[in-house]
């Protein structure tokens, strides 16, 4: 489901840099349907759904620590692993950002998963000391979300796009979408580092939803969701009770900056924008409660395959939005947002699709694959320094 909501958000953004509304400008000819698309995708997917990936990837990586430990691994066979898992996943983040989509997260997940690792390799972290550094990681992001609505408030002004900017967004859009990949590839790069470089505002946030992942695996919500019924109800109303609103806010100002780009930021929009990722809670603790209906459960076998093959997934949701919307593509880029929602969704199908028969052939995705024999190829001095260590 991360998946799905990452793909309808990430095409409305891929064929316009990362200066324009995320939602893209809507024409001059855009219809009703373009406009409800982008409002309904903020609304109910854009700062949703990447929560749900981060804690995907921190419950992830809980479960993979507690394997390897209950296998007898010792700790520091443990960080190693750890460390070449994300090794792995930045290097591979940076070439999928640097040539195929400037919005890539894999190198920005890897850079806050570093601090994830000295929360989970050691083997005396239990659940109220992973609990501890969720209550510090927790403030360190108030913080930074307070200071970011404080200077867009101050600065909103300054922000609002004049008619260069305008048409600076409109020269990047037209590279994007109809130059070949050669003419593209600096410009990509150049707006993968400010990417890179914003996430430095970000990270706290995303190291603090890993923190979640890991504890909700240690306690077992999902594993057995029936006993942590009442949980999960107390954190689906407390999340729609606080994201609603915010999120409402967020949408009303993306549709005004997407029918009006020079539009200025203000306090509230500003602070609808941070605090859009509280409904993310509503979505898991939905999803958990729904998996224990009969609809619920068909849904999970539906949708299983397509989460066993995740990395794959999401790097294949880029390309085929690279071959579909960019110029040395089919250029499909215009097509407006309703139409290329539809793409998005006709995307997620096909791989779920391709998920469920690739998957009874092969127990793991190309990617998973590569990933997991990077991660689990000690070296002969590393395995002589673990046995050393460990007597």
């Amino acid at each position: 489901m991360a998946l799905l909501g990452i793909v309808l958000v990430n095409i409305q953004s891929f064929a316009w840099g990362i200066s324009a509304p995320t939602m893209g400008m809507l024409w001059d000819d855009a219809t009703k349907a373009d406009e409800t698309v982008v409002y309904l995708t903020t609304f109910l997917l854009a700062y949703k759904f990447y929560p749900i990936f981060c804690f995907c990837f921190g419950y992830g990586f809980a479960m993979m620590v507690r394997r390897w430990r209950v296998g007898g691994l010792p700790p520091a066979a443990i960080r190693i692993r750890f460390t070449r898992r994300l090794n792995f996943m930045f290097w591979l983040g940076v070439l999928h950002g640097c040539l195929i989509w400037f919005g890539d997260i894999l190198a920005r997940y890897a850079l806050a998963g570093y601090l994830l690792r000295a929360h989970l390799s050691n083997d005396q972290r239990g659940p109220r000391a992973i609990l501890r550094a969720i209550k510090f990681w927790a403030v360190i992001t108030l913080l930074l979300a307070a200071l970011n609505a404080l200077l867009s408030a101050t600065f909103g002004t300054s922000l609002a796009a004049s008619s260069t900017d305008i048409e600076q967004m409109m020269r990047v859009f037209e590279r994007y979408a109809y130059a070949d990949y050669t003419h593209n590839i600096a410009p990509r790069i150049t707006d993968y580092g400010w990417m890179m470089l914003s996430w430095l505002t970000m990270f706290p946030q995303a190291v603090l939803l890993f923190l979640v992942g890991a504890l909700v695996a240690q306690l077992g919500w999902l594993r057995n969701p029936a006993r942590h019924a009442d949980k999960w109800r107390r954190i689906l109303f407390g999340a729609l009770l606080l994201g609603l609103p915010w999120s409402w806010l967020m949408a009303a100002d993306a549709l005004t900056w997407s029918l009006d780009p020079s539009a200025a930021s203000n306090l509230l929009g500003a602070i609808a924008l941070s605090l859009a990722p509280l409904l993310a809670p509503a979505y898991v603790a939905g999803m958990a409660l729904g998996s224990l209906t009969k609809v619920g459960a068909i849904a999970v076998r539906l949708l299983a395959p397509m989460g066993r093959l995740a990395l794959t997934n999401y790097l294949a949701q880029s390309v085929l939005m690279s071959v579909l919307l960019a110029g040395h593509g089919f250029g499909w880029a215009d097509a407006g947002q309703s139409s290329l929602a539809g793409i998005a969704l006709a995307i997620w199908l096909a791989l779920l699709l391709f998920s469920h028969v690739y998957l009874r052939f092969r127990t793991q995705g190309p990617a998973e694959w590569a990933w997991r024999r990077h991660t689990n190829k000690l070296k002969h001095k590393q395995l002589s320094g673990v046995s050393t260590e460990n007597g």
